[in-house]
């Protein structure tokens, strides 16, 4: 009968079949281990990768906000131009005037309507033929862009390239005018007559500018600046030196003193000498001026029109209706 097992013979055995056990336990373990690490892994790549792809995306979005930054830079100069095709705008925005030619032929197709004007109307033109025909292409340019409000209130089409029509046939009579004139003007009297007119452009402008509260010089000055020909530009000169000499503290302040009396009394006696010597018209150049003073009658009426007209059409609204009647207005602009 064999003997019961000791104590301490049971304890070594219990705990030899516990190593035994944890290294089976152990052993069976590894490979999920593994399989585990690998997961893991697995796991850490993933999140590495979706990391990865999370920090382009980001790149990616800040790249395209720095193109849509740029753009918008960009188009800044396209909308700082905006307002300009506004109606407040438009009214400023500057338009190119057509330009005129002295062999238009446009003169001799308008003759027969020229001729119709009646002879009690015609006279030389209110202001300096130049003026007259940069203040017509300048209405014209208005009166195109509001044509369809115009047309409504009765002025066509035809009515408004009436305004460049009769400006390129004033030119055309102008040249051919100046073209007769020049055959007894020689260069010298040609070079004092521009010098005159200047300055007496120049003493009508300073005279309306310091003495525009004096309403009996102003009245003076409009009838100074009424007349053509070399004969009224001479007796302007000396009526004009004349203010000069009766203002002398106002005119002053513009730098006019002693000096432009002197220069437009001398000029106003060369012009006179001419005229002691001037030979009488020929009946061509009567002919060239009667036709010159017809065509300017006519684009001074088609004016008027127009500016009544646009007067009328916007009298609510002043900052348009201003564009109508603001360019050279007749006499009082002093620019003879």
């Amino acid at each position: 009968m064999a003997k019961p097992s000791s104590p301490k013979h049971l304890g070594a055995a219990a705990t030899s079949s516990a190593l035994v056990r944890l290294r089976e336990l152990a052993s069976a373990a590894k490979p999920p281990t593994r399989r585990s690490s690998a997961k893991s892994a697995a796991k850490q790549a993933t999140a590495k990768a979706e990391k990865a792809t999370a920090k382009a995306e980001k790149a990616t979005a800040k790249a395209e906000k720095a193109t849509a930054k740029a753009e918008k830079a960009t188009a800044k100069p396209v909308v700082a131009t905006a307002p300009a095709v506004t109606p407040v705008g438009e009214e400023h925005t500057p338009t190119v005037a057509p330009e005129l030619s002295t062999g238009a032929g446009v003169l001799s197709r308008v003759a027969v309507m020229l001729a119709r004007v009646p002879k009690e109307h015609v006279a030389a033109p209110e202001q300096p033929v130049p003026h007259l025909i940069s203040e017509s292409l300048a209405l014209l340019a208005v009166a195109r862009r509001y044509a369809d409000k115009l047309g409504k209130i009765g002025f066509s089409d035809a009515m408004l390239d009436g305004l460049q029509l009769y400006a390129q046939a004033l030119h055309e009579a102008q040249a051919q005018l100046d073209s007769l004139r020049g055959k007894h003007i020689t260069q010298a009297e040609q070079k004092a007559f521009l010098q005159a007119s200047e300055l007496r452009t120049q003493l009508l402008l300073a005279g309306r500018l310091v003495l525009r509260k004096d309403r009996k010089a102003l009245e003076a000055l409009d009838a100074i600046a009424e007349g053509d020909g070399l004969a009224d530009l001479a007796r302007d000169l000396l009526d004009l030196a004349l203010v000069v000499e009766t203002y002398p503290t106002d005119l002053a302040r513009l730098g006019l003193g002693v000096e432009a009396v002197v220069k437009a009394r001398e000029l106003a006696k060369k012009l006179t000498a001419k005229l002691d010597a001037q030979k009488p018209k020929t009946d061509a150049e009567r002919a060239a001026e009667d036709l010159r003073n017809r065509a300017a009658k006519v684009l001074q009426e088609l004016i008027a029109e127009a500016r009544l007209g646009g007067a009328y059409l916007f009298r609510k609204e002043p900052r348009v209706a201003l564009l109508f009647t603001a360019t050279h207005l007749s006499r009082r602009r002093g620019s003879r």
